[in-house]
């Protein structure tokens, strides 16, 4: 069977959640489907529970590949380790903390080739302790702005995961993920993938279970390497933009986006040495747009631009007890 669509799922540290996210992928109503599995070299017990729940979809056997990792390479080098070998007319990136809705593939992929769609979008489900929301991920009817939507990631979200998008777009340079930048990978991934997009359509309709609850996943405190790879992620999209003369064309739009990466930075990091060895990226574009924040976050800018790091640990560690709380 040559597969319509390949299912590429990274696997690290995960062991409460990976069966829960393998047999939603094997219980599809889709059959024609390649599922890729990338062992990153997980410390704990996540690939036996995988194997072991593979011999309850025996109809499944022959569709499923395990890439094995001697040292952990990260989510970068996972993601495009199994894009090489992919086979799919259409590629679907699912985190093996997550879970999907059995129709999902089926649906998205009859709307793909109903319009002919390069890329296939749906909402998602946000998955938090004890309760659960929906987030819209817009699209405008103006094809014209598909790009600057997904550029402001406002309301049109840089999710991999919530999408169904055509191999041939994966295949292009530009759309691969620099080893390293684990972090805004799928943002660096979906802009371009934007840019490069024919036809984008969109499915209003949850099916992705996107879980928040998760205490091992690479997006709760943020480190060196969250730092690292803003600062990375934006230097490559301002090249990126260059390169294709269009950074005059969009430059009136990026002060947010790059500001919003800051403040996430500066409020979610437990490292006062990270604030102020970091404190005066995007201190330009910070003045364009400082009145769009919310309190919180212009208390924090403030304090970070002012270089009140004792004070800016306090209000951290006042907004890590209040979640705690709630």
């Amino acid at each position: 069977m040559t597969p319509k669509v390949s299912i590429l799922v990274p696997v690290y540290k995960v062991s409460n959640y990976i069966e829960r996210c393998a047999e939603s992928l094997f219980n599809q109503t889709f059959e024609e489907i390649e599922f890729i599995f990338v062992n990153d070299a997980t410390p704990d017990d996540s690939m036996e529970k995988l194997e072991s729940l593979m011999e309850k979809f025996p109809n499944r056997s022959n569709n499923i590949k395990i890439l094995q990792h001697s040292n952990n390479q990260g989510t970068a080098f996972s993601k495009n380790e199994a894009l090489q070998i992919a086979s799919g007319e259409y590629i679907s990136f699912v985190d093996s903390d997550d879970y999907i809705e059995f129709d999902m593939i089926e649906t998205m992929y009859k709307k793909a080739i109903e319009t002919d769609a390069d890329i296939v979008i749906s909402d998602m489900i946000m998955e938090y302790t004890g309760y659960t929301e929906i987030v819209v991920d817009y699209l405008s009817e103006n094809e014209n702005e598909h790009f600057a939507d997904i550029i402001l990631n406002d309301h049109s979200h840089t999710f991999l995961c919530n999408k169904l998008v055509r191999r041939e777009l994966y295949l292009r340079p530009d759309c691969r993920v620099p080893n390293g930048l684990n972090y805004y990978e799928d943002r660096h991934i979906m802009s371009r993938l934007y840019y490069f997009a024919k036809i984008i359509v969109k499915i209003n309709q949850a099916f992705y279970h996107y879980v928040h609850y998760n205490s091992l996943a690479i997006t709760k405190n943020k480190t060196r390497m969250h730092f690292e790879n803003v600062v990375t992620f934006w230097n490559l999209f301002d090249d990126f933009l260059r390169e294709h003369n269009e950074y005059e064309k969009y430059e009136s739009i990026l002060a947010l986006p790059k500001t919003q990466s800051k403040v996430r930075l500066m409020i979610d990091t437990h490292s006062s040495k990270l604030r102020k060895e970091y404190a005066n990226i995007f201190i330009d574009e910070e003045k364009y747009c400082f009145s769009t924040f919310r309190k919180g976050e212009k208390l924090m800018l403030t304090l970070v631009r002012y270089r009140l790091f004792g004070l800016a640990q306090l209000f951290h560690n006042l907004l890590v007890w209040k979640n705690k709380t709630i």
